[in-house]
């Protein structure tokens, strides 16, 4: 995870995982449940990189981040 500055949209690392982009996107949708940005819409520096919005009930995140993890192992 990247450290915010100020914003409710927190950057996530997927590039350790060493999938392709059709491969993330089948982890994150498919496998995980979740609908997340693609940072590479903001440039190349993004390409590996998801964003997700944590401006909701702390509920809610927690349970996002669970169903990514339970993906991810």
């Amino acid at each position: 995870m990247i450290e915010p500055e100020g914003t409710y949209l927190v950057w996530l690392d997927f590039r350790e995982l060493g999938l392709h982009k059709k491969e993330r996107e089948d982890l994150i949708v498919n496998q995980a449940g979740l609908w997340l940005d693609q940072a590479s819409m903001l440039g190349p520096e993004g390409e590996g990189f998801k964003r997700i919005n944590i401006a909701c009930a702390r509920k809610v995140l927690w349970q996002a981040l669970k169903q990514l993890k339970n993906a991810i192992s």
